[in-house]
């Protein structure tokens, strides 16, 4: 039976643009990523937007304690990846006139992460993908003038 693993206030007049992503925890249950707004006071005090992260358990439910916000409040269009007990989350934020790619790195299986700037680009782009290739975590970002690639270092 289907179970509810958000219970954001985020709504929108149109086609939402932000897909979640949901990949196999090599502990059982899932990593999730998805964007959306909080009611105030209940895990951001002003109903913050945004790109979140949380580990959920076999059935669906998410962990107690374990949906964080990401790291950028520029965050858009997240992508996660898992192999054991590295957990990679890749997303592409935007300032205006730039767009870097960006990933969140965890070694413990999504319990603690670091951020990391992969690359910068202006002009048309796409969003970064995680992929596994050669037994590595990779990222694939493409732009106008090429496709970047990005081996992950845990």
């Amino acid at each position: 039976m289907p179970v509810r693993a958000t219970f954001d206030d985020w709504r929108v007049d149109g086609c939402p643009h932000h897909g979640p992503a949901l990949v196999a925890a090599a502990q059982g249950g899932f990593h999730a990523v998805w964007f959306g707004m909080r009611k105030p006071g209940a895990l951001d005090a002003e109903g913050v937007p945004g790109v979140r992260y949380a580990r959920l358990n076999a059935d669906g439910t998410p962990q107690p304690g374990s949906e964080q916000l990401l790291p950028d409040p520029r965050a858009e269009h997240a992508d996660v990846l898992a192999a054991g007990q590295q957990v990679a989350v890749v997303w592409r934020s935007v300032d205006g006139a730039r767009s870097s790619a960006r990933a969140w790195l965890s070694s413990d299986g999504g319990r603690s992460f670091r951020e990391q700037l992969l690359g910068e680009v202006s002009g048309p782009n796409d969003f970064p993908r995680l992929a596994h290739h050669a037994g590595r975590m990779v990222v694939v970002w493409r732009n106008a003038q090429e496709v970047l690639a990005y081996a992950l270092s845990f």
